[in-house]
């Protein structure tokens, strides 16, 4: 406590004055503890969410957005509670519509990397925003809950969920019987890309019990969106001869039924084992492309519906 001089009490004085000192040096002591104590975590106000990861997570830990993101394939993802919850339109790559934001008269907003781009005008808004919390590997699941929860204080409520979640992933790798070689894809249009075991659906598809065949396929980029993927060529996919692919189609909304059609009956994958028996798989959602707040039930998906394991 530098700097602080606390009077002490003289017997000279007599009993209530001392008695009287002493109480003022606790009081002293407790404000000048008080002041040297950690900041609490601070009132988040008005919460919008825009990735279905914070939405629940703040959903479950009893902070329940204002408004959430709009894009449909999001919507299978998202808490029941979430239901009739105001929903905002959202443009690549800025994100929200600021007037539309603006109406809401949000505090803060949980935003994602996809959206960065349009961070520095909310924040100038004076409108809090957090971007980068959502995990981007299966074993981050856990942390992610954790922060939210932090920002939002409710510790003690976060470290719960998070236990739960973990425990019920774990849980949903247990039993498998069969580990067939998979191919998981990024379809775009007439290109595809390989994801790799170090991205959110490769994850999965290893807790699913699949074995990736795309391990000695090397990254585009060593950071973000390209460190997950790798160049993939119809030649290469028959030389590796997975049991099963998955395909993910991938972007405009408009675009992905097209996307879908054309890989389904894939001329250029006919030999391999996974067309020859019926096990090429189009996944139209984006479930294996960004966290979900249960794990478990997608790892039992994939088990149930592609791996049959």
């Amino acid at each position: 406590m530098a700097g602080v001089t606390v009077p002490m009490p003289s017997a000279r004085r007599g009993p209530a004055r001392a008695r009287t000192l002493a109480v003022l040096t606790i009081a002293l002591v407790a404000a000048v503890l008080a002041a040297a104590a950690p900041a609490r975590a601070q009132d988040p106000g008005r919460v919008v969410a825009l990735t279905p990861f914070t939405a629940n997570i703040l959903t479950q830990l009893g902070v329940k957005p204002v408004a959430v993101a709009e894009p449909a394939s999001t919507e299978e993802k998202l808490d029941p509670r979430l239901k009739g919850v105001p929903r905002l339109a959202m443009s690549h790559p800025n994100g929200p519509n600021l007037e539309q934001l603006v109406a809401l008269r949000p505090d803060t907003v949980f935003s994602g990397p996809v959206w960065r781009a349009g961070t520095p005008k909310i924040q100038n808004l004076g409108i809090r925003v957090y971007d980068s919390l959502d995990p981007q590997r299966l074993g981050t699941v856990p942390i992610g809950i954790r922060k939210i929860a932090k920002i939002v204080g409710k510790e003690a409520e976060g470290a719960a969920l998070a236990n739960r979640v973990q425990r019920a992933y774990r849980a949903a790798s247990r039993g498998i019987r069969k580990r067939p070689r998979v191919l998981l894809v990024l379809g775009l249009a007439q290109y595809t890309l390989a994801m790799l075991g170090s991205s959110w659906g490769g994850d999965i598809i290893e807790a699913a019990g699949g074995v990736l065949v795309t391990k000695s396929i090397k990254p585009i980029g060593r950071t973000s969106e390209g460190a997950l993927v790798g160049n993939l060529s119809n030649e290469a996919v028959v030389r590796m001869n997975p049991d099963v692919i998955i395909v993910v189609p991938h972007g405009a909304a408009d675009e992905v039924p097209a996307i879908a059609r054309y890989y389904r009956n894939f001329a250029p994958w006919r030999k391999t084992k996974a067309a020859r028996n019926g096990r090429v798989y189009v996944e139209t959602g984006d479930l294996l492309l960004q966290a979900t707040s249960d794990p478990a039930s997608l790892i039992r998906k994939v088990r149930r519906e592609y791996l049959k394991n």
